[in-house]
């Protein structure tokens, strides 16, 4: 940069405009010590073709070949003020002219700067920064407007208009503060427009460069504020950092709407993450910790990457979030404790009913989190049982109403009893069946066996209810039950007035389908393969082969659960399942007539098992035909 100053020349004309032979001696000089680009940003709207040393400097300007001028642009028509632009004799010499407006932001500072400026009508033109740019590389736009696009979540623009991708403002990415005439150490070399000294100065210093001239006169407003500082920063030296920017293409780039609302949204999750401690005064420090490390990282965006972060918004989130975290929390720990008793309560026995509360109620006061263990919902691995009463319809029509209501409460009593002994949770009476958990709320990791074992008494308090009843001449009572061991979500479930304690997934309906299969199996209990894995032989289960159930993609296996390992069993039941093991391994291997035989021998010692009729009908008819299911 030039800065022309009171020493650098002799004569100012009356009007206060710098002299036109002193410009003309200026660019002559510029010209000869080899600058590429010389920028004149200068306000030369005043001068005539006749005023002295006009055509002179007309001339020089033309022969150096240069030269780009400037003019003073005013956008808003509302402030009375018009754009003024250089003489028509100069713009004919020069090699181009472009337009200077540094319009300070809401904080009184320069921020950015026009690419393109729009004048009257469709009229517009270009930045002088752009213009010197433009000519130093001697292409049509500069080469790094390439760059000029927005992402999804960031923008290179603080403002843009619709009809031209140029048509922007522009972040300037302010090299350092403001640099001082006659130095050549500051941010840019900021040399006295006094001729004598340009001539001697080294080569190096104006030799293929872009030379800004600008005026450091003290009744010209040619200092405006920037980020740099609270010390005003010369107007050109401003353009000098909007022409460097375009020039080597490190633009600045921001968040657009939603990446600031993305980002926010980020700050406010991480701030949440760390406000999960129960105790206020680590959720303090932790939030201001996490509030110099945004400092830190805002900083490290702008210095690093170029990225303007939303700062103030940035800073605000973290302790808004606290202060929403810390009183909800509040608000939510007494009624979260009564929903515990009260949802607890129906769910599982009172004993271990008032055991969960006091324990949540013990971990939530040591826990740094305040969490409450199977509060709200969870994912886990449990086991799901599901009961009905198979012939319910036939029995409700031999009782009245009330007869009813009585017989199905005492039923229902009855098998849930086997639940609780076994560590379970009652979900909920179906009418006339229910739904338990094993697993959750008390963590038990053998959940597939307890609920094994609950089906097991649910089986035999049925027998005990059939042998009264038998004696009394009253119909038996059947039952199904399904169970399945998986990946569940359980916890509270419902509205803001009532919850229950409730499991969801996909495992649970396939529950719910195997309790239904019972029927075309001729069955009582059908268990899941995740189920039997988790059984370590401690209960003997018959495989049924694998099955596509209504509304699934994929098979699953199913196996009826008979009865404990080692438990006394008949020897015709002994024999049945010796008989259909031999069937079973023999289809599997694909030894049609051995499986043939075997189903055949089991069936003489059960011939009512539907299991053992539908895969000898299989095996047969892939004997008569050669094809089938197998």
């Amino acid at each position: 940069m030039i800065l022309i100053d009171e020493e650098s020349f002799g004569a100012v004309r009356a009007t206060q405009e710098v002299s036109l032979d002193y410009l003309a001696q200026l660019v002559d000089l510029l010209r000869q010590r080899g600058a590429k680009v010389i920028g004149l940003d200068l306000e030369l709207s005043g001068y005539r073709i006749g005023d002295e040393g006009a055509e002179r400097f007309r001339d020089s300007i033309r022969l150096a070949g240069n030269v780009v001028l400037s003019g003073r642009a005013f956008p808003d028509p509302t402030l009375g003020q018009k754009n003024r632009h250089p003489p028509g004799f100069l713009v004919e010499a020069a090699k181009a002219s472009g337009l200077q407006h540094l319009n300070p932001g809401p904080y009184g500072r320069v921020r950015d700067g026009y690419a393109r400026l729009r004048l009257t009508g469709d009229q517009k033109a270009n930045a002088l920064a752009v213009q010197v740019v433009q000519v130093y590389e001697g292409g049509d736009l500069p080469k790094t407007f390439a760059k000029l696009h927005e992402t999804n979540w960031t923008t290179p623009f603080t403002w843009r208009g619709d009809s031209n991708p140029y048509d922007v403002h522009i972040p300037i990415n302010f090299r350092g503060p403001r640099s001082e005439p006659g130095r050549v150490d500051g941010t840019y070399i900021c040399l006295k427009g006094e001729l004598n000294g340009l001539s001697v100065v080294d080569d190096r210093f104006l030799r293929d460069r872009i030379v800004l001239v600008g005026s450091a006169l003290d009744y010209q407003a040619n200092r405006m504020l920037t980020p740099m500082g609270d010390v005003e920063m010369w107007t050109t030296e401003i353009v000098a950092n909007l022409a460097e920017t375009i020039s080597k293409g490190d633009y600045l780039r921001s968040l657009t709407r939603g990446g600031r609302l993305l980002f926010l949204m980020l700050v406010g999750f991480v701030a949440a993450i760390l406000c999960t401690n129960r105790k206020l005064l680590p959720v303090m420090l932790l939030v201001l910790l996490y509030t110099l490390g945004l400092m830190f990282f805002l900083r490290l965006g702008l210095y690093d990457e170029g990225l303007l972060l939303p700062y103030l918004p940035t800073l605000l989130a973290p302790w808004i979030t606290a202060l929403g975290s810390v009183g909800a929390r509040v608000a939510l720990d007494d009624r979260e404790i009564r929903l515990l008793r009260e949802v607890f309560g129906r769910s599982v026995s009172p004993a271990i009913a008032q055991e969960l509360v006091a324990k949540i109620a013990y971990e939530r006061e040591r826990s740094s989190t305040g969490a409450s263990p199977a509060l709200l919902s969870e994912e886990c691995v449990s086991s799901i049982l599901f009961l009905d009463v198979a012939n319910f319809t036939p029995l409700s029509e031999t009782f009245s109403p009330e007869r009813l209501f009585i017989f199905t409460n005492e039923l229902l009593d009855r098998l849930a009893d086997a639940v609780f002994e076994n560590k379970g949770s009652l979900i909920r009476y179906t009418g006339d069946g229910l739904i338990a958990l094993f697993g959750r709320p008390i963590v038990r990791e053998d959940h597939a066996y307890l609920a094994c074992e609950a089906a097991l008494r649910m089986q035999e308090a049925l027998n005990e209810l059939n042998g009264q009843r038998q004696r009394r001449g009253e119909p038996l009572v059947q039952i199904r039950i399904g169970i399945n061991t998986g990946s569940m979500v359980v916890g509270l479930l419902g509205g803001h007035q009532r919850y229950d304690y409730s499991v969801l997934g996909n495992e649970v309906n396939i529950a719910a389908r195997f309790e239904r299969l019972n029927k075309d199996f001729g069955t009582t209990i059908l268990v899941g393969e995740e189920t039997v894995r988790n059984l370590k032989d401690e209960f003997i289960c018959r495989p049924l082969g694998s099955i596509t159930l209504k509304g699934k993609t994929h098979q699953v296996a199913v196996f009826e659960l008979v009865c404990r390992t080692g438990e006394a069993i008949s020897d015709s039941l002994r024999n049945f399942l010796r008989y259909y093991e031999m069937g079973y391994l023999a289809i599997r291997s694909n030894r049609i007539e051995d499986a043939v035989a075997a189903f055949n021998q089991a069936l003489s010692f059960k011939p009512d098992d539907l299991a053992t009729q539908k895969l000898l009908a299989r095996a047969e008819e892939r004997t008569r035909t050669g094809t089938g299911l197998l």
